[in-house]
């Protein structure tokens, strides 16, 4: 909203992808400034994408996760396994076979748990 020669805005948005609590947190460092950030990035955007000039313009923004957690779990698991079933060891008893795959399920289990260190 346009008053007394000064345009007025109000912001919301969600923190539920990376790049909402980036944008977020920048903000939040910028305090009393994020006027003039917003300035400059919109207008470095616009010359990016000169149809945005034209008043018959259609807006679009698509909006991408940078990752999904289940799905990283899921590719790391798929590569583990992958690997698992390729290794070819000759020489080993059954009885500690056994015994290093517990210990290498155990071992993608716990990193598995530490991918939350990446949220």
């Amino acid at each position: 909203m346009k008053k007394d020669g000064k345009y007025r805005f109000s912001l919301q948005f969600n923190s539920e992808t990376e790049e909402q609590f980036r944008a977020g947190e920048l903000l939040e460092r910028m305090g009393n400034r994020k006027s003039h950030l917003v300035v400059a990035a919109l207008n470095e955007y616009m010359e990016s994408h000169p149809e945005l000039k034209s008043k018959d313009c259609k807006v679009e923004i698509k909006l991408t996760t940078s990752y999904d957690q289940a799905k990283i779990e899921q590719m790391i698991q798929n590569i583990v396994e992958q690997r698992l079933t390729g290794m070819q060891i000759s020489g080993i008893q059954d009885n500690s076979k056994n015994g290093q795959q517990e210990a290498l399920e155990e071992d993608i289990a716990k990193m598995l748990d530490n991918l939350d260190m990446f949220q």
